[in-house]
């Protein structure tokens, strides 16, 4: 995972063994790029499978700041999903303010209060720039206060790939599997 993508590229002893196969060199790479494009497409699938198993964001919010897969084609024979976005406000996860203080659940481990090191306990303000946001204040003092964010989709989409959240375990690992799988799959065909 580098920069908010995921990089997906074919093994060099699965490439020797589709060339072997393949008498006729120019049809090689189709082949490499099919099975590519249909792993990327896999792990993407299992990337959002992952937050709905992880996470408490909302789908659309999520979905929105991943990008289209940049597919493989014969001259690039990687495919990648990229990500991008800014951490998104506790709104968008699920919450809950009760008389006691707000609470927040990021990660689906259970509602968590939050509180400051000062003591102050999360609160919604019901007018100025902070407007129906979970905010907190920073000192015991009225103001300033600060607005309350979750993890950014980008660190989501890390967080499941390396297998930390998302109840899939190590997904490079299973994204090299699936990408095994389909390659025999292309030399399957060939034969």
């Amino acid at each position: 995972m580098s920069e908010g993508g995921i990089r997906i590229e074919a093994d060099r002893e699965d490439v020797k063994k589709l060339m072997s196969k393949l008498k006729n060199l120019e049809k090689a790479p189709n082949h490499l790029k099919n099975a590519i494009n249909r792993t990327a497409t896999q792990a993407l699938r299992m990337i959002k499978a992952g937050r709905g198993q992880g996470y408490t964001v909302k789908a659309g919010r999520f979905n929105a700041d991943i990008q289209p897969i940049q597919r493989a084609n014969a001259a690039h024979l990687d495919a990648t999903i990229r990500s991008k976005g800014r951490p998104p406000t506790l709104k968008n996860f699920k919450t809950s303010m009760p008389k006691s203080g707000g609470k927040a659940d990021v990660t689906k481990s259970g509602l968590k209060r939050l509180v400051t090191a000062a003591g102050g306990a999360a609160f919604i303000p019901s007018g100025g720039p902070a407007s129906g946001l979970m905010a907190q204040r920073r000192t015991k003092k009225r103001l300033p206060i600060k607005v309350l964010y979750g993890n950014s989709v980008p660190k989501m989409v890390e967080q499941i790939w390396q297998g930390k959240h998302g109840g899939q375990g190590d997904l490079e690992a299973k994204a090299r599997e699936k990408l095994h799988e389909e390659i025999q799959k292309e030399i399957a065909k060939l034969a």
